[in-house]
């Protein structure tokens, strides 16, 4: 028995087994899947009904709002598109539970329809040796999805049905062969140009299924292999948990040789083993450097020629069948097919779901973003507002102190006349021009904070400033000056008694001081008046502007802060109730 008809028993060996195992195999999809619709959608009207932002948003807040809730609706709109797709995948792993679904893909050109119609035995049917393929049926190709009405399956020249080849972005479809435990799934070629008349995007149609599928083969061509855009897939398939291998096709080369009569001829020949294993290393080490994370156990690479591998089977040449590969290839999907097969079906839609949840969750998470940037800008503004109100305060009694001066001249002028100008109407006249500079000052500088701040927004400040009349002022001038007296006195001692006796007059003189006062008048009292008022109106414009900014800090945001507390709780729930639902 040759190698390339022992490589295929063993092979079909593995395939019947697998179909053994799977007969009586029913995949049962938890009914934690129908959850996840009814979650979101709860999720949906608590966060969007209700909740609108301001179309001219111009402050950081309103527009991190407005952005918030725009994302919110692109995102949940995306939610009904991936229920979909998962409801759809859950079909589509119903309908294949009793098989290894293996699928194919990789960019326009990377040789997938001449795989698949390799493994189909589209050369063993014809092979000139018996094999395990000439006892069976030939495979029906069927087509699960189509994307275009082009290039998908067609006859040859016998009338067999098989993937098409050799032409140009043929694939168009998702199609595939069941092949005894085996369905193989070729696909179209990713990063395919639209073509006129599709219905799907060719990539987005690819990517759609590989979730579904239990194992990926991803070709890459042996003269571009390991393109950035390419390694995704590997970095995708790791982070699901889905096991993937890269195959580098075309790994062969023309050489030149002479034939029996001496003609040269050109012989297809195998990639040195040294070339093709520098190849394979070089894609996993690429790989592995663009995404650390990747779990490195969870791919491989191998390096085959489908175009040497056909020839081998038409020339029954073991040798040219080793030097393709396409032999550890199949033992490769063997082992796949016959390791715990039924475990292998279960795990496919607990990964699905897995993967449905995290994506959410990772959804959640940019509106966290969302809302902390929101918050963060309520958290500005409130910064501002605090650090503002001694610049109002000391720009406010500027402000007074001017306008009062002013005005205290002309009440100057009419109290220099001989009029009164009363305590209350010194009061009321104060209080309007603290009154009027204090809410045009607040306002100023909340417009500088807040971009579209409206004054009619905030509590109008009431003044009540209680000041002293204005009225003459008068000075009393005291005039002091001396003058002289004299006056009888008494005798003193006996002899002035004895003269007084005989009529003799005694007298004594000095000096008194007197003093006068004059009043004088001084003007006004507008100096003790102004001193008197402004400590006032500091005060009073330092407690009504805190009390204002603090108002404003506390109100004006109100909505939004409400908002985000109440998007932050579902977000959370959401976040929490999904994760129960995860294996």
């Amino acid at each position: 028995m040759s190698y390339i008809t022992e490589t295929v028993d063993e092979f079909f060996v593995k395939l019947d087994k697998m179909r053994g195992d799977l007969a009586a195999f029913s995949q049962n999809l938890d009914s934690r899947s129908d959850k996840i619709p009814v979650l979101l959608k709860n999720f949906e009207r608590a966060v969007l009904t209700g909740n609108t932002a301001k179309k001219s948003a111009t402050n950081a807040v309103e527009r991190a709002a407005q952005k918030s809730l725009e994302n919110m609706r692109a995102v949940i709109e995306t939610w009904s598109e991936k229920i979909e797709s998962e409801r759809k995948g859950r079909q589509f792993i119903r309908k294949n539970e009793k098989y290894l679904v293996v699928m194919v893909f990789g960019a326009v050109k990377a040789g997938k329809s001449s795989l698949g119609n390799f493994f189909a035995g589209k050369n063993f049917f014809s092979a000139p040796f018996d094999n395990h393929y000439k006892k069976i049926s030939k495979p029906v190709f069927e087509t699960e999805e189509r994307g275009r009405d082009t290039g998908d399956i067609s006859k040859d020249a016998s009338g067999d049905v098989w993937f098409t080849e050799g032409v140009i972005d043929t694939t168009g479809a998702i199609q595939f062969f069941t092949l005894s435990g085996l369905r193989w799934i070729d696909s179209p070629g990713t990063g395919a140009v639209g073509k006129a008349g599709d219905t799907k995007n060719m990539t987005a149609l690819v990517e759609e299924y590989l979730s579904y599928t239990d194992m990926c083969i991803f070709l890459m061509n042996s003269s571009e292999p390991g393109l950035q855009d390419d390694m995704r897939y590997m970095n995708r398939f790791s982070r699901e948990g889905q096991e993937a291998l890269i195959v580098i096709t075309k790994s062969d080369f023309n050489d030149e040789d002479e034939d029996e009569n001496g003609e040269i001829v050109s012989v297809l020949m195998p990639k040195t083993p040294a070339n093709r294993r520098l190849q394979e290393d070089d894609i996993c080490k690429r790989v592995k450097a663009a995404y650390p994370e990747i779990d490195a156990q969870k791919f491989r690479a191998l390096s085959i020629s489908t175009l040497l591998a056909s020839q081998a089977i038409d020339e029954a040449s073991d040798e040219k069948f080793r030097a393709s590969n396409l032999d550890k290839l199949m033992k490769i999907l063997g082992d796949k097919v016959s390791d715990n097969a039924i475990a292998r079906k279960q795990e496919n839609p607990r990964r699905l779901l897995n993967s449905f949840v995290d994506a959410v969750v990772d959804d959640l998470k940019k509106f966290d973003a969302d809302i902390s940037e929101m918050t963060a800008a309520v958290a500005n503004y409130k910064s501002d507002m605090a650090r503002i109100s001694a610049l109002i305060v000391t720009k406010v009694c500027g402000e007074v102190r001017a306008e009062v001066t002013y005005r205290a001249s002309a009440w100057n002028r009419q109290v220099k006349n001989g009029a009164k100008i009363s305590n209350d109407t010194v009061s009321a006249e104060v209080s309007k021009i603290l009154q009027e500079k204090l809410n045009a000052e607040i306002d100023s500088q909340m417009r500088r904070v807040i971009e579209d701040f409206q004054s009619q927004e905030m509590l109008t400040v009431r003044a009540n400033i209680s000041a002293a009349a204005l009225e003459k002022k008068t000075v009393q001038i005291a005039y002091t000056y001396t003058s002289s007296y004299t006056r009888e006195r008494e005798p003193e001692g006996f002899w002035e008694h004895v003269r007084g006796f005989f009529g003799k007059k005694y007298y004594t003189s000095g000096e008194r001081t007197h003093t006068e006062y004059q009043t004088v008048d001084a003007g006004t009292n507008l100096d003790e008046f102004l001193e008197s008022l402004m400590p006032q109106v500091e005060t009073y414009a330092k407690t009504e502007t805190d009390k204002s900014l603090t108002e404003l800090r506390d109100n004006y945001f109100v909505e939004r802060e409400n908002f985000a507390q109440n998007m932050r709780a579902e977000i959370d729930k959401l976040r929490a109730e999904l994760l129960k639902l995860k294996f």
